[in-house]
């Protein structure tokens, strides 16, 4: 029987660009296309969908949504680290179930120093990192090996990632992070930087959560990915390639699968996420980070995981639903 699904969102037309901020500031934001392919997979599953938008549009409606049965949050939000914890932990107030992780989940994983904690107590590998500003001493490295990767410590979507990040020395690696401090306002992380390929691993479900079919990241036509990485810039062109099934062994396609679930369990996720990889050049993973609220566009990675997994994009979105619905007893 369908439900009636309330939808949470932030639109990039709603964030015009502004000066005095970042160029990819906006870039974790959907575009209305996105929100309407996803409109059409819920309402295939013969759900009514009520469109609310962001998080001041739900503040503004909470007395309209009584007759709501769950609401699907891809709200990223606006200010600091606790910006995608915003939705959850309002409806949480207003007694609303919703699809996707509570506000402690969302605050720990956008806090990617803080993600890394939990996931190296509970063994899964991660590569070493600190956090540092323009004020750190950068003489105390002893325990880390150049390169590096300087990135903000809490942002998505690669921003503050360019080619630029990648570091091999003291005065390069204390110009990025001054750089990220600045633009970002935030602590720097700075982790070993891993050579090799780029995956990622969608997962879903809740008491026994599986991961489906990882998607292999091509950069530039290279799927050893080596030196090269993952930027939002890229996305703008032709540089990046999602491939999917991965070409890699059946093993290692295995590992990846069963540590994008001990890392989703880990930091306590709900009904989906997606878990970055890279996988060094002897063929060992490290996560990178888990994201809580993946994109959802057909431009990314969604429809090549459904086809691998033998649905449709549609299915794999009301799956996620159902997952939700079964969880919150719906």
């Amino acid at each position: 029987m369908g439900k009636t699904i309330g939808f949470t969102y932030d639109l990039k037309s709603d964030h015009p660009a502004a000066a005095g901020v970042p160029s990819d500031h906006f870039a974790e934001l959907d575009h209305e296309a996105t929100i309407q392919e996803v409109v059409d997979a819920l309402e295939s599953g013969g759900h009514k969908v009520v469109r609310i938008g962001n998080v001041r549009n739900l503040l503004s409606r909470a007395g309209e949504l009584e007759g709501i049965d769950i609401v699907l949050n891809i709200c990223e939000g606006l200010g600091n680290r606790n910006r995608e914890s915003q939705v959850p932990v309002i409806l949480d107030v207003l007694g609303i179930p919703y699809v996707g992780s509570d506000g402690l989940t969302m605050g720990l994983t956008l806090d990617k120093a803080m993600a890394k904690k939990v996931f190296l107590s509970e063994g899964v590998a991660t590569p070493k990192f600190f956090l540092a500003d323009e004020h750190y001493d950068f003489n105390n490295l002893d325990s880390m090996k150049f390169p590096f990767i300087v990135k903000p410590n809490h942002e998505g979507s690669s921003k503050g990632v360019s080619e630029d990040s990648i570091v091999s020395d003291k005065a390069a690696l204390a110009r990025q992070v001054g750089e990220m401090s600045r633009l970002y306002r935030q602590p720097a992380l700075v982790e070993e930087f891993i050579r090799g390929g780029e995956f990622t691993v969608l997962v879903i479900g809740n008491k026994e959560p599986r991961g489906l079919a990882p998607v292999q990241i091509q950069i530039t036509g290279q799927l050893e990915a080596g030196d090269l990485i993952y930027t939002s810039r890229r996305l703008e062109g032709d540089d990046i390639v999602y491939v999917c099934p991965p070409k890699v062994s059946e093993a290692l396609r295995r590992q990846l699968c069963e540590m994008a679930v001990r890392a989703y369990r880990a930091v306590g996720c709900l009904d989906f996420g997606r878990v970055d990889f890279r996988v060094d050049e002897s063929g060992r993973p490290y996560v990178l980070e888990l994201n809580p609220l993946p994109s959802l566009s057909s431009a990314d990675v969604f429809p090549l995981i459904a086809q691998a997994e033998g649905m449709t994009f549609n299915g794999l979105i009301l799956e996620i639903i159902d997952a939700a619905l079964e969880r919150t007893g719906r």
